[in-house]
């Protein structure tokens, strides 16, 4: 079967059991949106500067925490992966990673001022647009996303995470605006999900790779 694979389809399947096997990518990103659940909660109490270095605390610990789990949990059942790095990776990469960032971001912006945000734009947009316009733009973004995502890398659930994550803070939105609903519960959901699944993931490859080494493989 391995001799079937073209060099791209060996590449991707090399990123795919590197980064996506595991499931610790799903529970990292779970843990994040949960964390964005609760942010006007924890705003409320805070204050908004102290609120936003609890997150990027947060942040940091479970990045932290994940490469250190993956280090210890999978690289002794998978080993390491050299993958060989041309300008046109790193071009999507990188783009990649910036578009996500930014998603993460006017997630953030929007949680953190729903009122302020949803008027300031809605000041400027035709009178047809309603309150939650670019909020369910913002959903349409992040459904983009995470299909890009899931094309690149060959992920499909990657297609899943976009819709509840997009359609979860959208929800959450609409519930603060129009019921003064703090907690945001839709995208708390939404999370609690792709930390099931990522967590149904990391069982089945602890039970799938036994922990007796895996020699270092390069692409």
């Amino acid at each position: 079967m391995a001799d079937s694979l073209t060099p791209r389809q060996a590449q991707r399947r090399i990123t795919q059991l590197v980064n996506y096997e595991d499931g610790l990518w799903d529970i990292l990103l779970g843990l994040v949106f949960l964390a964005l659940s609760v942010f006007p909660v924890t705003r409320a109490l805070l204050g908004p500067a102290w609120n936003m270095v609890l997150f990027l605390a947060l942040l940091t610990a479970l990045i932290v925490a994940l490469t250190a789990v993956r280090r210890g949990v999978s690289t002794p059942r998978l080993g390491r992966a050299r993958m060989r790095w041309t300008p046109q990776k790193a071009i999507v990469i990188g783009l990649l990673v910036v578009t996500f960032l930014a998603t993460l971001g006017l997630v953030i912006l929007t949680l953190r001022f729903p009122q302020r945000f949803s008027g300031l734009v809605t000041s400027i947009l035709p009178p047809w647009a309603g309150d939650l316009f670019v909020d369910g733009l913002m959903a349409a973004v992040v459904v983009v996303v995470f299909s890009v995502m899931g094309y690149a890398f060959g992920v499909a659930r990657l297609f899943l995470y976009g819709w509840l994550i997009g359609l979860g803070n959208l929800a959450s939105t609409a519930l603060t605006l129009y019921a003064g609903v703090v907690f945001n519960l839709p995208l708390a959901v939404a999370s609690i999900v792709i930390l099931a699944i990522g967590a149904v993931l990391l069982a089945r490859f602890l039970r799938k790779y036994p922990a007796d080494g895996a020699p270092e493989a390069q692409e």
